[in-house]
């Protein structure tokens, strides 16, 4: 293994729920009478990656900003197993099964453990942190690499948005861009990630 620890968020790396936070999105404009409906190419190119941003990204109020963004985020934790993997994500997680992978997210560990139980995963992930766990991103990746012992230099962190690829940097670990998650690839090379992945195959073939 070339790395000591493998860190992955979810949303967008691993389940593709791009399309539950677009309807989660539109409802709540729905319900207040906003006009502007969210959309996948607002969603692609917006930095950093956040439902604050993404608020302000379709024209909300400044007082809209909070309860659009936990709005979301509610709608989400309702989500249940069905999200789907994308493609050989379940199997590129059985092949790592002998490694330390850790996920952090911003979505929550309940969410994130059904998901993994419904499909008999969650013995291959060592560490689960989400959203309730106290820290930003890059705190949450250090403490990981403390608790597993790890060289941060030889951790990597693979994410779908600028904002985990500026985590990763900020922690000292690697970053690994995926292309399929929820932003464009132009804007993550922008960020200048220590890699870049355009499918499922190549993260494989880097991981091990």
């Amino acid at each position: 293994m070339p790395f000591d620890l493998i860190i992955f968020d979810y949303d967008g790396v691993l389940v593709d729920s791009l399309d539950e936070v677009i309807n989660a999105g539109r409802d709540y404009c729905r319900s207040i009478g906003h006009g502007r409906m969210l959309n996948k190419e607002i969603i692609k190119t917006l930095e950093p990656m956040t439902y604050e941003e993404l608020a302000r990204a379709i024209g909300l109020t400044p007082g809209r900003i909070e309860p659009f963004s936990a709005f979301v985020f509610k709608r989400l934790q309702k989500a249940d197993a069905s999200t789907p993997f994308f493609p050989g994500i379940e199997s590129l997680l059985r092949q790592l099964a002998s490694a330390n992978v850790a996920i952090i997210s911003g979505n929550s560990r309940d969410v994130i453990t059904a998901k993994l139980a419904a499909h008999a995963l969650d013995m291959t992930i060592a560490r689960i942190v989400g959203a309730y766990q106290t820290g930003d991103k890059a705190e949450k990746i250090g403490q990981a690499c403390a608790d597993f012992g790890a060289d941060p230099t030889r951790t990597c962190m693979v994410g779908d948005s600028v904002s985990d690829i500026q985590y990763a940097k900020k922690a000292g670990v690697q970053s690994i861009a995926v292309t399929w998650g929820w932003q464009s690839r132009g804007i993550l090379e922008m960020e200048k990630p220590d890699y870049i992945v355009e499918n499922v195959s190549e993260l494989a073939a880097l991981l091990n």
